[in-house]
């Protein structure tokens, strides 16, 4: 009674006028949903509003945008540090700012226009009597203007074509100069640690124009460059094992003769030989040779879905070469073994069969329905046109190899030939073995040929096994164990240290038999 008098006393004059603003207020926030679509309907025939609803195409014109627009200074910003590689060979933070998270104005020429990200789910159909929507998809951002003041299209068109120019290897000489090696490992093995960083696009992360580095430059990241010269000059080959860049050469360059053939412009090789025999550094030094990027597969943690997907990505950015190493670890015959038994198989889950998880069964990964053979044969030579793609599979055991793969087989007179069932999935067989005297003898002199004694020594001991079998990585080590202890000699006897120079013989004295 009290609290009604006081507020009849200080409000009675004007309580009609509370008592009607009240009504008003509730009136207007039961019709607020028919307000809004009324005041927009309005607000739209002056304002236009696109949305973008895919991620490739949300980045490309982020990216566009950033370069071909002036905007506001005056914004919300996303700044962050990754781990990548650099040119000159270090691995550290890499600071960037990143667009698209955040809105952004831009100005084209007087009028300004909205650039919004959404990142929102919408119903792609309206409900009808309570009806469950029957899909619902992604708007990644949209772009607010002035009716007739931006031509949007051109803006989409001209930001893909743009990406793809990225992308695509054009021969011209800018695209000559332009370093292509990458080194894309999948699935990515991090987030930017890696160069792939799953954009659809192919581009390494810090080549997409939605990053703006604060204190490097796209060409200074990167895989380095770890050998001196010609990448292929530093491994230890046989020649006929060397001459085999030069055909990749030439396919790389006969583009235009496979297409007026009618030929698919692909290649297919298998590397096979024991382990250490430089399978996985010849298919690098092939990449880095040609200025190509490769892409490593582990089929062991994959699905189909996760295959067919990376595959077709790995496309945008031909010509390259996709390694497939050590099929055998995962396919015998056409046996996927790399998850049978064991813990793998109790831990996976099995698929649900609800309809609102269907995009999440097509995956595979390290717990999902694992890689069939079927799968890879159809990213080899499908359907679908995989032109640009040289595919080099490696193994230690090619016994294990499902015949649709092909084999190598003999000939009466003792030689050897390859023989696929289908050209263009692999073509040619490479056997990678033991090291022969000679090649031997090359790799001594690069690895001692400072420290005279034990070149020697290294020499007498080829000579005198001729016949031992060893690995170019057995041998190296072999060779770098004793130059590094001659290494440590010579250093400290320098430096006046009779003590360590002591430790140094010592460590000189065993017998080459038990250098490694």
């Amino acid at each position: 009674m009290m609290f009604a008098a006081v507020d009849a006393t200080l409000f009675g004059p004007y309580a009609w006028i509370i008592a009607g603003a009240g009504a008003v207020l509730g009136i207007v926030a039961s019709l607020w949903s028919k307000i809004k679509g009324i005041a927009w309907r309005f607000f739209s025939l002056f304002v236009q509003r696109i949305e973008i609803p895919t991620e490739s195409a949300h980045e490309a014109v982020v990216a566009y945008l950033i370069a071909n627009y002036k905007r506001f200074r005056t914004y919300d910003r996303m700044y962050g540090a990754s781990w990548e590689y650099q040119r000159d060979g270090r691995y550290g933070l890499i600071p960037y700012e990143v667009f698209g998270n955040r809105s952004l104005v831009f100005w084209n020429g007087w009028f300004p226009f909205i650039y919004t990200n959404q990142m929102e789910a919408k119903a792609a159909s309206s409900t009808k009597g309570g009806d469950t929507p029957s899909g619902v998809s992604k708007v990644y951002s949209t772009i607010t203007f002035f009716r007739g003041t931006l031509p949007v299209e051109e803006i989409i068109k001209k930001a893909c074509t743009a990406r793809n120019n990225l992308s695509w290897s054009v021969e011209d000489e800018q695209a000559a100069k332009k370093n292509r090696f990458a080194i894309h490992f999948i699935p990515q093995r991090g987030t930017h640690d890696d160069d792939y960083s799953g954009s659809s696009d192919g581009l390494s992360w810090y080549q997409q124009g939605s990053y703006r580095l604060l204190a490097h430059t796209p060409e200074q990241l990167g895989k380095a460059r770890t050998l001196n010269g010609l990448a292929l000059d530093n491994l230890i080959f046989p020649q006929k094992v060397k001459d085999l860049i030069r055909e990749i050469e030439l396919w790389r360059k006969s583009k235009d003769w496979y297409l007026e053939k009618g030929i698919p412009w692909k290649r297919g090789w298998m590397l096979y030989g024991p382990p250490g025999t430089g399978k996985t550094a010849l298919a690098r030094a092939f990449a880095e040779d040609l200025n190509m990027p490769i892409y490593v597969y582990n089929l062991a943690e994959m699905g189909n879905h996760d295959l067919v997907k990376a595959w077709a990505e790995m496309q945008v950015n031909v010509p390259c070469i996709a390694l497939i190493e050590d099929i055998d670890n995962v396919f015998h015959g056409r046996e996927n073994v790399a998850r049978k038994g064991g813990m793998f198989s109790m831990m996976m889950p099995q698929e649900k069969k609800d309809d609102d998880n269907k995009e999440g069964n097509r995956g595979g990964g390290m717990f999902g329905p694992p890689l069939t053979f079927d799968c890879l044969l159809n990213c080899l030579d499908g359907v679908e046109r995989a032109d640009g793609i040289f595919t080099i599979v490696t193994t230690n055991d090619i016994s294990k190899i499902d015949p649709a793969l092909g084999q190598p087989r003999k000939l009466p007179d003792g030689t050897s030939e390859f023989i696929s069932t289908r050209p263009g999935r692999v073509d040619k067989a490479v056997e990678l073995t033991y090291m022969e005297p000679g090649d031997k003898k090359r790799m001594a002199k690069r690895i001692l040929g400072a420290f005279e004694k034990p070149y020697l020594e290294m020499l007498a001991f080829v000579d005198e096994y001729p016949d031992l079998q060893e690995t170019p990585a057995q041998f190296q080590e072999r060779c770098a164990q004793i130059a590094l202890r001659a290494f440590w000699k010579d250093k400290y006897a320098a430096e006046a240290k009779p003590s360590v120079q002591d430790v140094a013989e010592e460590l000189l004295k065993p017998s080459l038999n038990g250098a490694y």
